[in-house]
């Protein structure tokens, strides 16, 4: 448009130095430049066309000076100049408005994400809340979970140390009990176990006595938690008869899951009265029954040997069996008879037990030829030679 601007206003110049009249003509170009100016919001001063057209228009046809005509465009080439001007203002207004065009998009999508977060967070804070009440819920469950499992896991160990152990001899007409030691990995082979047996010596005395076969095996029933009963026989290694004691080996190389744990010497001898006890046994050929009490008597007496009395309940068939400690669950002794009071008519008191002390074990097995009492920070071990 600039350039046909040029052209008209060169052509004007032309005629009038010519002497031609072409006042027509130069009037349809200045209203072509008005309208252009009437289209561009530039700052060129319009009054100056309106003056410069009607100076033009008093020109007459004859016109030939040269000092007007070159005056005339001198003054178009400035109003030129300036609709370039203003032409480039516009041009970087256009840019400008463009870029906050781009800028207020930005901002109404900024505003639409932040709306968005607003509704996410809200919506966040409520899950959360949720989350924290569900998070309360379970926790307040596990509590309880937690608890029954510490009084499970309480009764299975307690079952474990104290009645899992204990097992029933039991002959033609003779019934007892045992308790089991931790099954040991053999030296020459450790995929091969040994399990040995305390009981007291009558127990197996009464029940060879019961059987054709002298050095007969000795029937040992072994209950498992759940209630099973699992058979094995026992061989004899070692017993003392004025102590009442016996030592066997469970005729299997199988591992067993339960043993009693030995208490080392100087724990022993931390033992006094009033300490709980519980005395479990195979009484009048039961499962395996434990009762509580507590040592009555350290120094108790019957002709040469010297015994432990409890007042645990105890009964026939109790004979064999362990005494534990309450607290610690360590086999402290093994029951050896019931308390009996008369000559002519022995009544029984039951909780009236005597108790053959475990350390007077320990002192019996290591001299023997057979078996001996290793001690270590954890407790004691029967180990054979």
């Amino acid at each position: 448009m600039h350039r046909t601007l040029l052209l008209g206003v060169a052509g004007a110049a032309a005629l009038i130095t010519m002497g031609v009249t072409r006042q027509s003509g130069l009037e349809e170009r200045l209203s072509a430049l008005e309208e252009v100016q009437q289209r561009r919001p530039a700052p060129v001063r319009r009054a100056e066309l309106v003056a410069l057209e009607e100076r033009v228009a008093t020109l007459p046809s004859d016109v030939a000076d040269g000092e007007h005509v070159a005056a005339l465009n001198a003054r178009i080439q400035e109003l030129e100049s300036e609709l370039s001007a203003a032409q480039s203002t516009l041009d970087r207004q256009r840019a400008a408005l463009d870029d906050v065009e781009r800028i207020a998009r930005k901002a109404e999508r900024i505003d639409d994400l932040e709306a968005g977060l607003d509704v996410r967070w809200d919506g966040l804070v409520r899950a959360l809340d949720a989350t924290t009440s569900l998070v309360d819920e379970t926790r307040d469950e596990l509590g309880r979970v937690r608890d029954r499992l510490e009084n499970e896991t309480e009764s299975d160990h307690l079952w474990s140390s104290t009645v899992g152990p204990t097992v029933q001899l039991a002959g033609d007409a003779t019934v007892g009990s045992g308790v089991l030691l931790p099954s040991r990995p053999l030296d020459e082979d450790p995929t091969r176990y040994r399990t040995l047996v305390l009981t007291s010596w009558h127990v197996v005395r009464d029940i060879r006595a019961d059987s054709l076969e002298r050095e007969c095996p000795i029937p040992i029933i072994v209950r498992t938690v759940d209630g099973a009963k699992v058979h094995f026989t026992a061989t004899l290694l070692a017993h003392d008869v004025p102590l009442d004691a016996a030592l066997l080996a469970l005729d299997t190389d199988d591992r067993l899951e339960v043993g009693a744990h030995l208490p080392t010497r100087a724990r022993l001898r931390e033992i006094s009265v009033f300490d709980g006890v519980v005395a479990v046994g195979c009484p009048l050929g039961n499962d395996p029954i434990p009762t509580l009490g507590h040592l009555s008597d350290l120094h108790h007496s019957v002709g040469k040997e010297r015994f432990w009395m409890i007042s645990a309940p105890t009964y026939i068939g109790n004979s064999g069996g362990g005494i534990y400690s309450e607290g610690s669950h360590e086999l402290l002794g093994i029951f050896s008879k019931i308390y009996t009071h008369g000559a002519i008519r022995p009544t029984v008191i039951p909780h009236m037990g005597l108790v053959t002390p475990l350390g007077e074990f320990y002192d019996w097995i290591d001299g023997t030829d057979v078996a001996r009492v290793v001690e270590g920070a954890e407790g004691a071990a029967i180990v054979l030679r």
